[in-house]
């Protein structure tokens, strides 16, 4: 059953990655967005990371509620499409928080992004090797015993990542 996880978690990230590439081909990426002030990419990045946060949130109620193959499935999913976004959408997007010098990191718009980013590679990364490790695609020897703290904090990570995403929208496109 393991499989299937890695086989969904693929297809639906797959998916993702092949309507980003669609729109920035298209020339819409960086058009007008559907909730605002905001461009296109990264108002579908905002709404895809909020269903992202909610979905493995989700996955968590399903662990605790025994339903751990469901639970699988559910977390590579959507950290396998988290990997997708972070790298079509939010790393390109990170030149927008360049820093010539330190006293521009007194403006919350320049030192919020390198925050998010900070944590978000923590995320990536902790949530990449936890897919790993309960599809057993890792060695035995790389498991890690502490896994379901390391579970609860990559969550907690998520949700502080989509909070500053909306504190970063806000700076970047509502003023």
């Amino acid at each position: 059953m393991k499989k299937l996880a890695i086989v969904v978690g693929v297809a639906v990230a797959g998916t993702v990655g092949l309507l980003v590439q669609a729109m920035y081909a298209s020339g819409k990426a960086d058009g007008g967005g559907f909730l605002g002030p905001g461009i296109l990419s990264a108002e579908v990045n905002l709404v895809l990371e909020a269903l992202l946060v909610l979905g493995l949130t989700f996955g968590f109620y399903l662990a605790r509620s025994g339903n751990i193959e469901a639970h699988r499935i559910n977390q590579t999913t959507w950290v396998l499409v988290n990997a997708v976004l972070v790298a079509l959408i939010m790393v390109p997007s990170i030149r927008q928080a360049g820093v010539e010098n330190l006293t521009e990191l007194r403006d919350a718009g320049k030192w919020v992004p390198w925050l998010h980013g900070a944590i978000g590679t923590f995320a990536v990364l902790a949530g990449l090797w936890l897919v790993l490790q309960m599809n057993d695609l890792l060695p035995r020897h790389l498991h890690i015993a502490w896994w379901k703290n390391l579970m609860r904090l990559t969550l907690a990570a998520y949700w502080a990542v989509a909070l500053l995403g909306l504190a970063i929208y806000k700076f970047w496109y509502v003023g």
